[in-house]
Formats: structure tokens, sequence, C-alpha cells
């Protein structure tokens, strides 16, 4: 791995680590425009060369970090707590950038058409192999809890059909996202799956294809979960 591949993906866990994830709140704390951590973690822009020298070391400092902590190959690392043995090592993070997109957005990305990698987009960084039509979306509201709960982010792929028991985002009659459980209720006769787009939260009530205007968009690969203090 060159050195600007493990200084974006030890900036990826430095805001993982720091902001949970969230690109936009790591920007605030050291002083610098979301746009452009996006810069800083893009594989692409500047040919992947966009943390060069000055730009690490400004960065270290700014999150108070030993100088030439974001060079390091085996990663940031954790402090080791004194009396205890370590039990995580440093995970991959991965260099696979999957576009954050709203329920708007996320309503329409079915159509192959569609492009959402424009300039101030926030992305995920995933070291799954998906395919070319995956992206990520932040849970809102309390539908899906207590699994799911509002600020989660998880990553869909278009490609992957789903099982039964599977979690699914998909299109309702308003062209805007839902995700649901999905649950086959059976084949109808003309070979189509009949389906149940189930809520976690008993409050919230189901939705059948054969009662309903919905369409599977794609089915959820990777479920992040952030735990906040009150």
């Amino acid at each position: 791995m060159d050195i600007y591949a493990t200084r974006r993906r030890n900036l990826q866990q430095l805001i993982d680590d720091r902001a949970q994830g969230n690109a936009a709140d790591f920007a605030r704390s050291v002083g610098r425009e979301r746009a452009q951590i996006a810069q800083y973690l893009s594989p692409t822009y500047n040919s992947g060369r966009s943390i060069g020298e000055r730009v690490a070391r400004a960065i270290e400092k700014e999150a108070e970090l030993e100088a030439g902590s974001l060079d390091r190959p085996e990663g940031l690392g954790r402090p080791k707590s004194e009396g205890f043995d370590a039990n995580v090592i440093p995970a991959a993070v991965g260099e696979r950038r999957i576009p954050l997109l709203n329920y708007v957005q996320a309503g329409v990305f079915c159509d192959p058409g569609q492009n959402f990698t424009f300039e101030g987009m926030e992305y995920l960084l995933t070291d799954l192999d998906l395919s070319e039509r995956a992206f990520a979306l932040q849970i809102k509201g309390d539908s899906m809890q207590p699994d799911f709960r509002e600020g989660d982010r998880i990553i869909v792929d278009c490609e992957v059909s789903p099982r039964p028991g599977d979690f699914v985002v998909a299109k309702n009659s308003d062209e805007e996202a839902t995700f649901k459980k999905y649950r086959l209720l059976r084949i109808g006769e003309d070979g189509q799956e009949v389906f149940e787009l189930v809520p976690l939260n008993q409050d919230y009530p189901s939705m059948r294809s054969d009662q309903h205007h919905v369409q599977i968009i794609g089915t959820m690969v990777e479920h992040r979960k952030y735990y906040r203090r009150s």
C-alpha cells in the first residue's frame, strides 16, 4: 500500500474514532471544510495524492496526534489500558467509496441512469466487494427500532436480491425510499414475488406489494451502529 492510501485509511479511522464516522463533524473539529475531507479520502481526486506531506502533518497537529501518525502502515492503533490486555486489533477500513444518499435520492437510485457522484457528496468507505450500484443511507425515524436507530447508517447493494428475513430499501408510491424487513408471502400466478415490508416497531403498519405500489431498490449488506451518550 502506498503512502497516500495509508494516509487515507488512517484518516478514515481517525474520523470513525473521533466523530463516529461523521466527516462533517470531524472537519469542524479540525477547522476544515467537509469538502476538503472528502477530497482527502478520495482515491481519485488529484490522482489519489491529496494528502501530501504538508497536509498530513497539519491534520496530525490539528487532531493532536504525534507527527507521522497518518503514515503508519499498521494503522493508528488504540491505547492499551494499564492492567488490561487488549482484545481488539485495528480493522481494515477499505477504500471503496459508497455515496451517502438522502431518502429522496435513494428513491430514484433504482434507475441505472442516475448519477450521484457530484462534488460535495459525503461518502462511506467499505472493504466489501459490492456492485457499482451500491449506496449508503442514514436511518431516520423510529420505525425500525430497536435494531436500527435514527442516525445509524446502512450500505445497500441494488444488485443483491433479497431473501426472506433480509432488510431492504424500497420505493413507495411517493417515489421516496423506505427501509423495512423483507417477508416473502407467495409467488404470484405471473411468477412475481408477493412480499410484505415489515417495520420492527409494531406501532407502524406493514406494506404488501399486492396492496401498495412498492418496488425493491436494494438489499442491506452492512449496518453501522453508532453508540452515543444522551
